[in-house]
């Protein structure tokens, strides 16, 4: 095995560009994405520090986030119900709009009790501190 100048520099540079963002902490998330429908209807939740972290959200009925993913301009985001899981309660998917620099979209939400009672139409979300 042979060391020089070259295969040197390049180890060093390449530590020394990924050893300080592998051991940085994530910083905690301050942004909160609010998604409104049906015109007065909206849903707020935290944006999570960590990829592959799922948000907490407050919905009319007990709700937990299995899938969600906010990146490359596409926000997804799945919940089932907290004691029916195989029950579906919310689906987004939007994409950003560049000029109005909001996530556009559909949603799908069931707003029954022990009825199942769907809408889905459009959404629009914007991100904010």
């Amino acid at each position: 095995m042979t060391c020089n100048f070259r295969t040197a520099a390049c180890a060093c540079l390449t530590l020394g560009l990924v050893l300080p963002v592998a051991i940085r902490p994530a910083a905690p998330s301050n942004r909160t994405i609010t998604c409104v429908y049906l015109d007065t209807e909206d849903l707020k939740f935290q944006v999570p520090a960590h990829i592959g972290g799922l948000p907490a959200i407050d919905f009319d009925y007990p709700a937990k986030v299995t899938l969600f993913s906010f990146r490359a301009g596409h926000l997804l985001l799945v919940a089932m119900d907290e004691d029916e899981s195989s029950r579906l309660r919310i689906v987004i998917s939007a994409q950003l709009n560049k000029f109005k620099r909001t996530y556009d979209g559909q949603i799908v939400v069931d707003r029954g009790g022990h009825q199942l009672q769907l809408y889905g139409g459009p959404v629009r979300c914007s991100v904010g501190q």
